[in-house]
This record gives structure tokens, C-alpha cells and sequence, in this order.
């Protein structure tokens, strides 16, 4: 009798370049795969409809893609750990693959699922694959592991990656049309406790792929210049794709490297060599800040993978017992609502509520504003953007807010405090931006549109509300609060959501 393998789809909803699932398909005579809706992740606070819906649309893809392969994706719900091993009972599986994640929730799932899966005799294959470097290859010298991004950056660029693996098709998946094993109807967002309509984009691995195309078609070579300007479609919108793996990221990096036409592992994409030639060497510069990108969502991973405290505490310990002085009752409300009387601060949060997305920049400066003006505890805001954000995804997200809030590793320094005036003139200069989400200033014209509020006349006859705080107040509140308990140093743009 032949083997039986199991694909376990987590975070890697595609068929192309899926490692563990080639796996399955080079040892399994039969291919069974499985998806489970885990009823601890489902009831989690900071679970949103967003994500829900997004995860659904990328299932019902991948169901299709499964179906024209002549497969079929099964469907369980319940106690993860009792739903898996149940169906490979259900199949007679002699082998279990999966792909690694890396959250402490997911080390402990991961880690019992393959214990309960030996004691029954079932072989598991975990496999590397959300990632294009293990955290534990992208080390000091010493083994242990770095906690600031320049020279964590210098290694990774130097690690061997492996190339993207394409999908073997229907005679590489030796598919099995499981009817008589039990599977789940597709379930809407309502029946897994998320009713309502919620803000999506198109899903599957398909769409991924078309977006990648999208961006190295031209925009990659732009993306240094373009990508802190939140009117311009100049960064690559892939984060959710990267969230969910309808795109591996080493169809990303690769991509990359062929529009470019050189060999990635030869070159300082920082300071590209004069023997490039000076386009190349520009194309080189502007491609390569998009791979920091990339880096940075690495680094963070590798964060919380050697310090998984930072899932729920500060990275840095000197805020374990920091209480945020903020007033979270008058203007957590506000902030999540758009209504800080900040412009491009409210244009950033209506941005998020609206379409599940929020441009990089304002992802820093909204989060610096609670944190740094407002004074709220980072934590609050972290689940709102999980909560949201249909790229939420606890590494990168925990990784920025901890950046903006100066409690994390190579943090912004506590006196970094992004001036939302200042920010909004320089990278919305003609408030273009702010009009498309803050409808009651969209007839406001020149430069009033980023400081509403130094005329109480325009005030009154939008309907905008006043600053919830007055700025230099608040700023200087803040250094006087964050300052005993952060040490300075030199700092990083976070990344993460390019």
C-alpha cells in the first residue's frame, strides 16, 4: 500500500512554490489536503472581519485551484490539534506536512500536533517556507541572535536563498477526490462570528501574482522615490498576499532580480559599484529599498522568534512596568476613528477602516501620533491594526508599533516624534490624500487643508473637528515622560508593509 500524506495549508494558501506541499507531492502516493478553522485563532480579541473575509476569499481560490487540479481542499473546524489528527485517522495518513510559523502560539500548536502525531505513528515533514532565511541562519558570529536591523540586513543579504519550486500539476499531485472523507461546507464570514460587510481586495494566488507583475513592471524602479507619498501607487501592496502566502517570498525577491537582470547574491543593492553603470546603479538603489522591505519583514520574524516576549511585553524591559499617562477614555475613540482633529493622521485611520489597507507612512505616523502625542499604551493600537488591516500579522505589525512607540529593538529614539503638520506638507503636499478620505475638508483649498484648525471659521463650516491635543503640549509631555526609560541611539524607518 502507498503513502498517504496530509498537506496541513496554515499561511501558505497557493500551489505554486509551496515547500511543504511539494513535499507531500514527492513522498505521498496520495495527496490529502486540509485546512482547519482554529477556534482559538477565530475568538482571538484582536481577530477582525477583515482578515476573516480576506482569509475566505483566498480559501475559495484555492479551493478552485485545488479543484482544477482534480483535488478538492477539505475543511475542518474545531480544537486544532484534535481536528488534525482526527482527519489523518480519517485517511490513514503514514505523513503529515506543514509549514513553519513562528508566533509562540504557533510554536506550541506546532509542537503538540507533531508530538500526537508520532504517538499515532505519522511521520512529520515541517517545512521552511514563509520565510527566505530560517531566523536561526541569520545570526552574530557568536550565535546569538541581532537586535538591530543594519547589521542583521548585512548578513541576511549575504545568506543563500533557494529558489521558487513550481507546482507539478495534476500528475505531480496524484490528487484524491476524498468525498467519502467528512469536510465542512465553505462557511461565510458571519458563521465563523464575524458578521457584516468588510473592506477586501482580490485574493488568491493568481491575483498575487498579477500584483507582483504589476509592480515590477516599471514601479519597482520608482519605489525609492515614490514609496512615502500615500497619493502615489507606488509601493507593491503584496503585504496580504505575504500574510496569507498566496505568494511565496521567493517569487518576490526573484522577481525582483530578473526585471533587474543581475545576480542579487553579487551586489551591495546600498552602494551598487561603479562598474554597474550609473542606470543600472539607479535601478539597483530603488529596487534594493524595496528588498529592505522585504529584510525588514524578515528581521521582525526573527524578533519573535528569539524574543517571543515581545508578542505581549516590550522588547525593551525598561517598560515592563511603564503605565501610558495618555487619556485613553477621552481619545482612543477618537483615534480609531479618524476624528483627532489631525488631518492626515484621520485620513490614515479612515484609509484602514474603509479599505483594510493603510499606506506604510501613515502606518508611522498614526502610530507614533497614539503613542507619542496621545500617550496610549501601543498595545491598544497594535490590535486595532490587527484588527483591520487585512495584511495583520503579528510580527511585522508588533514590530512597527514597538519602532514607533520607542519600546522595541532598534526603536525610533523616544525623542523621534513625527510632527503630523510637517508630515502631512511633506509627503500629502497638495493634500490630495487628505481630501480622498476626510470628505469634510475636501473643499478646502491650498495649505489650510493640512492645519484646518488655525482658522475656526473653516472649522465651523466643515464640520472637522478642532486637534484633540495641542501638539507642542503633548510633545513635550512626552519627552518628559519617555525619556528615563529609553536609551538613545541611532534609529531605523520600520518596515514591513511595502
Amino acid at each position: 500500500m502507498g503513502l498517504t500524506a496530509v498537506h496541513w495549508f496554515r499561511r501558505d494558501l497557493r500551489l505554486d512554490d509551496n515547500t511543504a506541499l511539494l513535499e507531500a507531492i514527492d513522498r505521498g502516493d496520495e495527496v490529502y489536503p486540509l485546512f482547519v478553522f482554529d477556534e482559538d485563532l477565530l475568538g482571538r480579541e484582536d481577530t477582525g472581519g477583515p482578515r476573516v473575509q480576506f482569509l475566505l476569499d483566498n480559501l475559495n481560490a484555492l479551493a478552485k485551484e485545488l479543484e482544477a487540479a482534480g483535488s478538492q481542499l477539505h475543511l475542518r473546524r474545531g480544537n486544532i490539534a484534535s481536528e488534525v489528527a482526527t482527519f489523518c485517522e480519517d485517511v490513514s495518513a503514514g505523513l503529515l506536512c506543514w509549514n513553519r510559523d513562528y508566533s509562540p502560539y504557533a510554536v506550541r500548536r506546532d509542537e503538540a500536533i507533531r508530538t500526537s502525531a508520532a504517538a499515532r505513528g505519522i511521520e512529520v515533514a515541517i517545512c521552511e517556507d514563509h520565510l527566505l532565511v530560517p531566523p536561526e541562519a541569520v545570526v552574530k558570529d557568536d550565535g546569538s541572535p541581532f537586535v538591530v536591523f543594519s547589521p542583521f540586513a548585512r548578513r541576511w543579504r549575504t545568506q543563500p536563498k533557494r529558489r521558487a519550486r513550481e507546482f507539478p500539476g495534476l500528475d505531480g499531485l496524484r490528487p484524491v477526490k476524498a468525498h467519502d472523507v467528512a469536510s465542512l461546507d465553505f462557511p461565510q464570514a458571519a458563521d465563523l462570528g464575524y458578521p457584516g460587510t468588510f473592506p477586501t481586495m482580490d485574493a488568491g494566488e493568481k491575483a498575487a501574482l498579477a500584483a507582483l507583475e504589476v509592480f515590477l513592471d516599471g514601479k519597482v524602479f520608482r519605489y525609492k522615490d515614490t514609496r512615502d507619498f500615500p497619493d502615489v501607487e507606488g509601493t507593491s501592496r503584496l503585504s496580504p498576499h505575504l500574510k496569507y502566502g498566496t505568494i511565496s517570498p521567493r517569487r518576490v525577491f526573484f522577481g525582483v532580480e530578473r526585471v533587474l537582470g543581475l545576480d542579487l547574491s553579487t551586489i551591495d543593492t546600498k552602494k551598487p559599484s561603479a562598474d554597474l553603470g550609473e542606470e543600472n546603479r539607479k535601478r539597483v538603489k530603488q529596487a534594493g529599498t524595496f528588498l529592505d522591505e522585504v529584510c525588514w519583514r524578515e528581521f521582525y520574524f526573527s524578533i519573535l522568534h528569539h524574543f517571543p516576549h515581545v508578542a505581549h511585553r516590550p522588547f525593551r524591559r525598561s517598560f515592563d512596568d511603564f503605565v501610558w499617562p495618555g487619556d485613553k477614555d477621552a481619545l482612543l475613540e477618537k483615534w480609531v476613528e479618524g476624528e483627532t482633529g489631525f488631518p492626515i493622521v484621520d485620513a490614515g485611520m479612515r484609509q484602514l477602516a474603509t479599505t483594510g489597507w493603510m499606506h506604510n507612512r501613515l502606518r508611522m505616523i498614526c502610530a507614533m501620533h497614539l503613542t507619542k502625542i496621545l500617550l496610549i499604551d501601543w498595545r491598544e493600537g497594535e490590535k486595532v491594526f490587527m484588527q483591520r488591516l487585512l495584511d495583520g500579522d503579528l510580527a511585522p505589525n508588533n514590530g512597527g508599533w514597538q519602532w514607533s512607540a520607542s519600546t522595541g529593538t532598534d526603536a525610533a529614539p523616544y525623542f523621534r516624534i513625527f510632527n503630523p503638520y510637517l508630515q502631512s506638507k511633506k509627503f500629502d503636499p497638495d493634500g490630495t490624500f487628505i481630501r480622498k478620505y476626510v470628505p469634510e475638508l475636501r473643499d478646502v483649498e491650498g495649505a489650510s487643508v493640512h492645519e484646518p484648525h488655525l482658522d475656526p471659521q473653516l472649522l465651523e463650516k466643515t464640520g472637522y473637528p478642532p486637534p484633540c491635543v495641542d501638539y507642542k503640549e503633548a510633545r513635550e509631555r512626552a519627552l518628559e515622560v519617555l525619556k528615563p526609560r529609553t536609551p538613545t541611539g541611532p534609529a531605523e524607518d520600520a518596515g514591513g508593509s511595502s
